[in-house]
C-alpha cells in the first residue's frame, strides 16, 4: 500500500457478505498504475468483515458494532484517506477494469464532483430490472457526459477538499448524497457526469423488499427534503397536495432518460408494470414524509 496514494476508494458496508467479495475482486483488477487504497467501513453482524480480514488483508477494515448508514461510514473514511481524491462506490457494486484510470483522468479537470454510469449487475432477473430503472435511470451507461444535479454514492468521487469547505455527510439516513449536493449547488457546484467511469450494480431481486425499499428510500428522500431545505408548514402541505403531479414527474423523467438513451429500451418495456409500482411506492414514502414526518 502506497504511503501517499493518488485515490483513496470508500465503500460503506452492511450486512454484504453475498457481494462484498465481487466488489474488492473488482477492485484488485484495476487495469491502471494510478497508486490507490481501498478504505470499507463496516458495520455488519454477517461476518463480511472477517471475509475481508480473510480474503483480502491488503485493505484497510474499519468495523463498528453499531449499524452506520452510508453517510456516517462515508465520514470516517474521508477522515482517515490518505489520498486528494476520493472514490466511492457500494458493496453491492462490480467496478469495470478501467474504473480508476477513469477517476484519475476525470478529475484531472477542475470539478469538485464527478459520478460515473451505473450499469445492472443482474441482467436475469425481472425484479433486479424493475429495481434498476426506478432508483438508476439517471446514470445509465450510453447517457452523455454533462453537468448534473444529483449523483447517486454508488460511483462518486470528489477532490477531499470540497470536505473542507462542505464539511460531512448528513449522518443517521438514505440520501445524504443528494443534501451534500444540495449545499454544493448554493455556491453554483454541480457533479459532472463521466460515462466512462463505470461501476455495476446488484439490484434488489425480491419483489416485496424491492417495494419495501422503495417507500422506504422515498421517505428518506423526503425526510431529508423538508429538513435540509427547511419546508414551512405551507410548503409540505402544498406538496402533498400535489402528490399526482410528484408521481407523474418521477415517472416522466424515468421515461424520458430510457427513451433519449435506449441502451436498456427492450428491457425497460419489459419491466414497465413493476417499475410503474416502484416509483408509486417511492412517491408514497415520499408523501409520507411531507405529511407526517
Amino acid at each position: 500500500m502506497p504511503e501517499k496514494p493518488q485515490i483513496s476508494v470508500i465503500i460503506a458496508s452492511f450486512n454484504a457478505e453475498q457481494v462484498v467479495e465481487k466488489c474488492l475482486e473488482s477492485l484488485g483488477k484495476q487495469q491502471t498504475d494510478v497508486s490507490f487504497e481501498v478504505i470499507v467501513v463496516d458495520s455488519s453482524a454477517d461476518g463480511t468483515s472477517l471475509l475481508i480480514e480473510q480474503k483480502f488483508p491488503e485493505i484497510r477494515l474499519y468495523h463498528f458494532a453499531r449499524r452506520k448508514f452510508c453517510g456516517d461510514a462515508r465520514n470516517w473514511g474521508v477522515s482517515v484517506a490518505k489520498a486528494d481524491i476520493v472514490a466511492f462506490t457500494d458493496t453491492d457494486c462490480r467496478a469495470k477494469e478501467t474504473w480508476i484510470e477513469e477517476i484519475w483522468k476525470a478529475h484531472q479537470a477542475p470539478a469538485l464532483a464527478i459520478g460515473g454510469a451505473i450499469a445492472n449487475a443482474n441482467p436475469d432477473s425481472y425484479v433486479g430490472w424493475a429495481a434498476y430503472f426506478t432508483e438508476f435511470s439517471h446514470w445509465m451507461p450510453g447517457m452523455q457526459a454533462g453537468w448534473i444535479d444529483d449523483m447517486a454514492g454508488a460511483n462518486l468521487s470528489y477532490k477531499k477538499k470540497v470536505f473542507d469547505k462542505y464539511n460531512r455527510f448528513i449522518e443517521g439516513t438514505y440520501c445524504s448524497d443528494s443534501e451534500f449536493h444540495w449545499r454544493m449547488a448554493k455556491d453554483g457546484h454541480k457533479v459532472f457526469f463521466e460515462p466512462s467511469i463505470m461501476v455495476s450494480h446488484h439490484c434488489i431481486e425480491h419483489i416485496t423488499q424491492f417495494l419495501t425499499h422503495e417507500v422506504y428510500h422515498g421517505r428518506n428522500f423526503g425526510r431529508v427534503r423538508t429538513k435540509w431545505q427547511n419546508f414551512p408548514g405551507w410548503k409540505r402541505i402544498l406538496y402533498v397536495a400535489a402528490t399526482p403531479l410528484i408521481l407523474l414527474r418521477i415517472f416522466a423523467k424515468v421515461m424520458l432518460n430510457n427513451f433519449r438513451n435506449q441502451v436498456y429500451l427492450p428491457r425497460f418495456l419489459a419491466a414497465f408494470p413493476l417499475v410503474v409500482l416502484g416509483i408509486i411506492c417511492w412517491s408514497l414514502g415520499e408523501i409520507i414524509a411531507y405529511a407526517h414526518d
